[in-house]
């Protein structure tokens, strides 16, 4: 769990890339995908996660978190 200071950071920001919408780091997820063959990291925040979106070349598993 982020400490206070954390939460009260502004920065810590990401941009989901389901609904490009701005999310703090705390309410998102990083989800490994492959673009060109190579891995990447996707940044999609809890609900786009949970509702089903995965990057391109998504292979795993994935265990819902809650919002």
């Amino acid at each position: 769990m982020p400490s206070d200071k954390a939460k009260q950071n502004k920065a810590l920001t990401a941009t989901c890339v389901a609904c490009n919408k701005p999310v703090s780091t705390e309410s998102a997820v990083a989800l490994t995908g492959v673009e060109d063959g190579r891995h990447k990291q996707y940044v999609a925040c809890n609900a786009c996660a949970n509702g089903g979106w995965r990057p391109p070349g998504f292979v795993g598993l994935y265990a819902f978190r809650r919002e």
